[in-house]
């Protein structure tokens, strides 16, 4: 069994355990003492199990315990955001995406199509590097220059098509102005045939949950359509903000 299978099922038992000896956990694993005492010193290095004060028995860590409520509270950000998406998507002919970030790829977590033209479908998404889509673009333009240089440390880009960034340089410049003008675009740097302009979306003044994006055919993104589709997904992505923060009060 690999070390991260082992991991992975260690994780599994707090599901219906409050917690796990080195015993127990020997013999969920069908290893020697010693293995699934070093498994269970991993994860509690990596704050995912911790050890008790008292006794030597292991229960779930604050990491594994802020993961669990992260994922609640991405149902929770659905289910706020959902109605403000479908109300925007009634004002534009694309296709409304709330997009969150996973290391270098964008995943989805709610999409609303209004038009009927379907460019990219919600598993898509997630096949394409973050940097060749809009809200990849945004949800980079909030790392620090360090973080950026982790997830990309060589110059040269994956790419998706001829349009897509290729070195390094070239989105540490793009990213730049994503700050500057508070959102960002993709014109055939995903898709060849498909365009998109992406708004952060803000929990907490400082609290980034996520980004707003409106994409659709790329000749139909001309740079009017780019703002009026930039303020439109900003009023919403506002709107959705402060209903976050309403609830939590």
């Amino acid at each position: 069994m690999s070390s991260v299978a082992k991991a992975l099922l260690l994780l599994q038992y707090f599901e219906n355990h409050a917690s796990i000896s080195v015993a127990e956990a020997a013999v969920l694993l069908d290893v020697a003492p010693s293995s699934a005492h070093r498994a269970l010193t991993t994860l509690r290095e990596s704050g995912f199990v911790r050890q008790q004060e008292t006794g030597r028995r292991y229960e779930a860590g604050q990491r594994l315990l802020d993961i669990a409520i992260g994922a609640l509270r991405q149902v929770d950000i659905r289910a706020v955001a959902g109605p403000h998406l479908k109300k925007l998507s009634r004002y534009v002919p694309a296709q409304i995406w709330l997009n969150k970030l996973d290391v270098r790829r964008v995943y989805t977590v709610d999409m609303h199509l209004t038009t009927g033209v379907a460019l990219a479908d919600v598993d898509a998404v997630s096949r394409f590097p973050a940097h060749t889509s809009a809200s990849g673009k945004v949800l980079l333009s909030r790392m620090a220059r360090s973080q950026i240089d982790r997830l990309y440390p060589d110059e040269q880009l994956e790419v998706s098509t001829e349009k897509s960034l290729r070195r390094k340089a070239q989105l540490l410049k793009e990213l730049d102005l994503v700050r500057r003008y508070e959102y960002a675009v993709q014109v055939g740097e995903q898709l060849k045939v498909s365009a998109g302009v992406a708004v952060p979306l803000y929990g907490e003044p400082d609290e980034l949950l996520g980004a707003i994006a409106v994409t659709g055919p790329a000749q139909d993104f001309d740079s009017d359509t780019v703002r009026r589709h930039a303020v439109l997904a900003r009023e919403a992505a506002e709107a959705i903000s402060q209903d976050i923060r309403a609830r939590t009060v």
